[in-house]
């Protein structure tokens, strides 16, 4: 009842920022571990965090559209060296 109207959307907000760090975090620990196909990996999912948690892709329908596709090629990456492995 007393909640304002935007309090979800800046709880997203947040909860992508934090993920997003974690990814960073990821993406590093696999650039120092010499992983490069985890590294793109969790690089793609930094790059799609940071473009959901900006809110750019409420503005723009291309760059929603490159969100969706960073993280379907990250999840892609991600899927192929777990099969592989």
């Amino acid at each position: 009842m007393g909640r304002s109207r935007g309090t979800g959307s800046q709880r997203f907000r947040l909860f992508m920022w934090i993920a997003t760090a974690l990814w960073l975090a990821g993406a590093i620990a696999a650039v120092i571990d010499r992983d490069t196909l985890n590294a793109v990996a969790w690089f793609a999912f930094t790059a799609f965090g940071a473009l959901t948690a900006s809110g750019s892709t409420e503005r723009s329908r291309g760059l929603a559209y490159l969100a969706i596709a960073l993280l379907v090629v990250a999840m892609a990456i991600l899927i192929s060296v777990f099969l592989a492995d």
